[in-house]
């Protein structure tokens, strides 16, 4: 082998791992953000759940005043 295709050889697997650590870094960084909002819209599904849950206990609550009121 000469020098010539040594340095190519080198300069290739200079430039691969240029190329690949920040592709590595986003791959890694996307997953965790799926992971996160994943993990959010599950929160968010239980929280509409109570939000509604309390929007009708009110509605109840405001028929049972007016009945009350209307007495």
């Amino acid at each position: 082998m000469s020098d010539t295709s040594i340095v190519l050889l080198l300069g290739f697997v200079g430039s691969l791992i240029c190329v690949m650590t920040p592709i590595l870094k986003l791959n890694a960084s996307i997953t965790k953000l799926n992971t996160t909002m994943e993990f959010m819209n599950k929160k968010l599904e239980t929280n509409d759940k109570k939000f509604t849950e309390h929007d009708n206990r009110l509605d109840n609550h405001e028929i049972r005043l007016d009945r009350l009121e209307h007495k």
